[in-house]
């Protein structure tokens, strides 16, 4: 099973014999999941969003106890983990839901390889940007960007989060940042996080 963004592909490994014919990419980045752990619910959303901006890579899901050979040659401890390899060599390795680090190590590699991030949004001159998220993320005590609106969220996320804050009444305001996409990618440099929503 195979997902495709762009000229980037996210494969769900079904085998080692899949696996191993695969791997030998250029860049590759190998998620070591399990259904029972939640950090990998988030994990989830950004490895998919690294796979729609790293183009220039290939993405294999791997479930970590039912595929245990491809565990035991990347001598996997827990999940989440990824695995970077760089023509089926291993660059590095993250163990843990660290986002930040996980989306600078692809960057780098996909980088030193000769690859590139998917073409982004036209963006405005710095100094413009810069005033309007500072604008934006102080224009309220609270405030949060999601995706969709408090009372339209459009992801399942957004959802949670504006519901924790009515259930214990805070105040808070909102950025739909698939509204803006300038807004969107720019924030997820100052705040080091790659996926949304973000508060």
């Amino acid at each position: 099973v195979f997902i495709s963004f762009n000229s980037a592909i996210m494969i769900e490994v079904a085998d080692n014999t899949a696996f191993s014919a695969a791997t030998p990419a250029p860049v590759a980045v190998v998620y070591f999941w399990a259904d029972w752990a939640a950090p990998c619910k988030q994990m989830d959303i950004v490895f998919e969003e690294l796979a729609r901006e790293y183009v220039d890579a290939k993405y294999f899901r791997v479930e970590a106890k039912r595929l245990s050979d491809i565990s035991l040659k990347y001598d996997i401890s827990m999940v989440p983990t990824f695995v970077l390899l760089k023509n089926g060599e291993v660059q590095h390795k993250i163990e843990g839901a660290n986002a930040p680090e996980l989306t600078n190590r692809v960057r780098d590699l996909v980088k030193s390889a000769g690859g590139v991030a998917a073409a982004p949004a036209p963006v405005a001159p710095a100094a413009k940007l810069e005033d309007r998220l500072r604008a934006l993320t102080t224009q309220a005590p609270v405030m949060l960007f999601m995706k969709g609106v408090p009372d339209a969220p459009r992801c399942g996320f957004s959802r949670k989060i504006v519901d924790i804050l009515r259930k214990n009444d805070v105040a808070f305001d909102s950025f739909d940042i698939l509204e803006d996409e300038e807004v969107r990618q720019a924030l997820k440099t100052v705040s080091n996080w790659p996926t949304y929503p973000q508060l």
